[in-house]
């Protein structure tokens, strides 16, 4: 069995590290209240919030993968009209923040609350993790395989179910444990929203009664859900496929008289995921324009944008490193540390913030109140997302490239940077671009952590909306989402890739 190199173990075991930080918090908060400890997990309404949140991430993650599945389908493999142009608004809903999103629904339907409003939004939310990672999936396998079995006599659902679908299956299920855990962490729409979460009840008893035991043992509850669910996601992701492309172009299925109702479908989807919000948002503008502070909103601007930069690169390179280590060497230690650098991501942020509130200031102290300890949040909260991004490509360079590689002389570790790497370049870009997504549009991390001259869109956009000065918050909501379009559309380049690559 192979060993990695130094650096890839180095940058592994230190971002594992940090990544339990939050899980010391919390056994250290535990075992200072014990038994309040005790007597929260006991109480019948911890067995309410365990069936809502179990209820939601469930419904979430299926609606998420069947919407997810069939929009990278259909836009990729089938001859549905306007194809390119339903790619980039499948990948659209990620440039709009959740909590934007419910805000955008309740403006026009005051009623709009709970579990199935926070349903719908998240699930509008989040199917586009499972859009984007099956269609990098769909790009990269061997499409020869489904035109013998179609030649055979197999229908098209046989030829997905039997064919297609264990090709993709690695990173659909992926895509389905970062819906998941987004699910179980996820705070400003389900605050909004009215729908009780554990999330939720953790952020009530740290604002409400600064109870910090309590909220530790609903935290500690939301990691035993996490550890299972990724438990589950290992168990039925089955093997990596590697890349052997067909030769020649990609043949789109015909959809026959399926193609206008596909048409309609796809059209539907993204007035309820996109039209409906961006309308809000600009309606609020209008509203808001003659209010409007541009120097404040310039420095928002900027220190989104920095923010975002700087946590997008450096994540990215600690995901390289573990996805390289889990996925090419396939050692335990390795396996190990890509479940510690998961464990964390359902915690809620405030969770995180507080952890390195406490890790800072008692700690390490000389970066307290800066921006690395907020990128330290960020690494510890987003690095899954660039895990999920990054693996698949990774995984899919074909082993015989490095063997032919080793047998003309070439240093294995050496093979893995002159080889591996370049090959699965456009996904790590992809990963890296997606971290960034996320930190553009994440609050509760950077309300507490953020140096107090650092204000961000998001957190202008919180602190209008907590006010309920919807038309003051607009102008930040909508720079928000257009700065964030700018990854999510680049994030879409593998949809626009295998179109290019399919004639009728």
């Amino acid at each position: 069995m192979r060993k990695p190199p130094v650096v890839i173990a180095v940058l592994g075991v230190s971002a594992a590290l940090l990544a339990v930080l939050p899980i010391g918090y919390l056994v250290l908060r535990l075992f200072e209240g014990l038994d309040r400890a005790l007597a929260e997990l006991l109480r019948f309404r911890t067995l309410e919030l365990l069936s809502n949140t179990g209820l939601l991430v469930l419904a979430v993650s299926v609606s998420a993968l069947l919407l997810g599945f069939s929009q990278a389908w259909l836009t990729t493999r089938s001859n549905v009209r306007f194809a390119p142009v339903f790619a980039v608004l499948a990948a659209l809903p990620l440039a709009i923040p959740s909590y934007v999103m419910a805000l955008g629904y309740m403006s026009l339907f005051p009623n709009f609350s709970g579990f199935f409003a926070s349903w719908l939004v998240l699930t509008l939310a989040t199917s586009p993790y499972v859009f984007l990672g099956v269609t990098a999936a769909l790009v990269r396998i061997d499409t020869a395989t489904e035109e013998v079995a179609r030649t055979l006599g197999l229908g098209r659902l046989q030829v997905l179910v039997g064919i297609t679908w264990p090709q993709v299956r690695p990173a659909a299920t992926a895509s389905v444990l970062l819906v998941a855990l987004y699910v179980l962490s996820e705070f400003g729409a389900i605050a909004l929203l009215r729908f009780d979460t554990f999330t939720r009840a953790i952020y009530n008893a740290y604002q409400g009664s600064f109870d910090r035991t309590s909220a530790a043992a609903l935290a500690f509850v939301l990691l035993l859900i996490t550890l299972l669910v990724i438990w589950f996601e290992r168990r039925y992701r089955g093997l990596y496929l590697a890349n052997t492309k067909a030769l020649g172009k990609r043949v789109r299925v015909d959809l026959g008289s399926w193609s206008w109702t596909a048409t309609i479908g796809l059209t539907l989807l993204a007035v309820i995921s996109v039209g409906i919000p961006m309308f809000s948002l600009l309606v609020w503008t209008v509203q808001g324009s003659a209010s409007l502070d541009l120097p404040m909103l310039l420095d928002a601007l900027w220190g989104s944008v920095r923010l975002a930069g700087l946590s997008g690169l450096i994540i990215g390179v600690f995901a390289t490193a573990i996805a390289l280590w889990a996925v090419r060497y396939r050692t335990r230690l390795g396996a190990l540390i890509e479940t510690a650098s998961w464990a964390t991501h359902a915690l809620p942020a405030v969770v995180v913030g507080l952890a390195l509130v406490f890790f800072g200031a008692n700690i390490t102290p000389w970066i307290y109140q800066t921006t690395w300890l907020l990128v330290i949040a960020y690494l510890i909260l987003f690095l899954p997302n660039a895990l999920a991004a990054i693996s698949t490509p990774i995984a899919q360079v074909s082993k015989d490239l490095e063997d032919v590689s080793q047998s003309l002389g070439v240093p294995a570790n050496r093979t893995l940077f002159k080889v591996v790497l370049p090959i699965a370049f456009p996904g790590i870009i992809a990963g890296v671009a997606l971290v960034a997504l996320t930190v553009l549009k994440e609050l509760p991390a950077t309300l507490l952590l953020r140096p107090t001259e650092t204000n961000t869109l998001a957190t202008r956009l919180w602190g209008a909306t907590e006010d309920l000065a919807y038309s003051q918050a607009a102008p930040y909501a909508l720079l928000l989402v257009i700065i964030a379009g700018l990854p999510a559309l680049a994030l879409n380049s593998q949809a626009r890739k295998a179109l290019s690559e399919v004639r009728g």
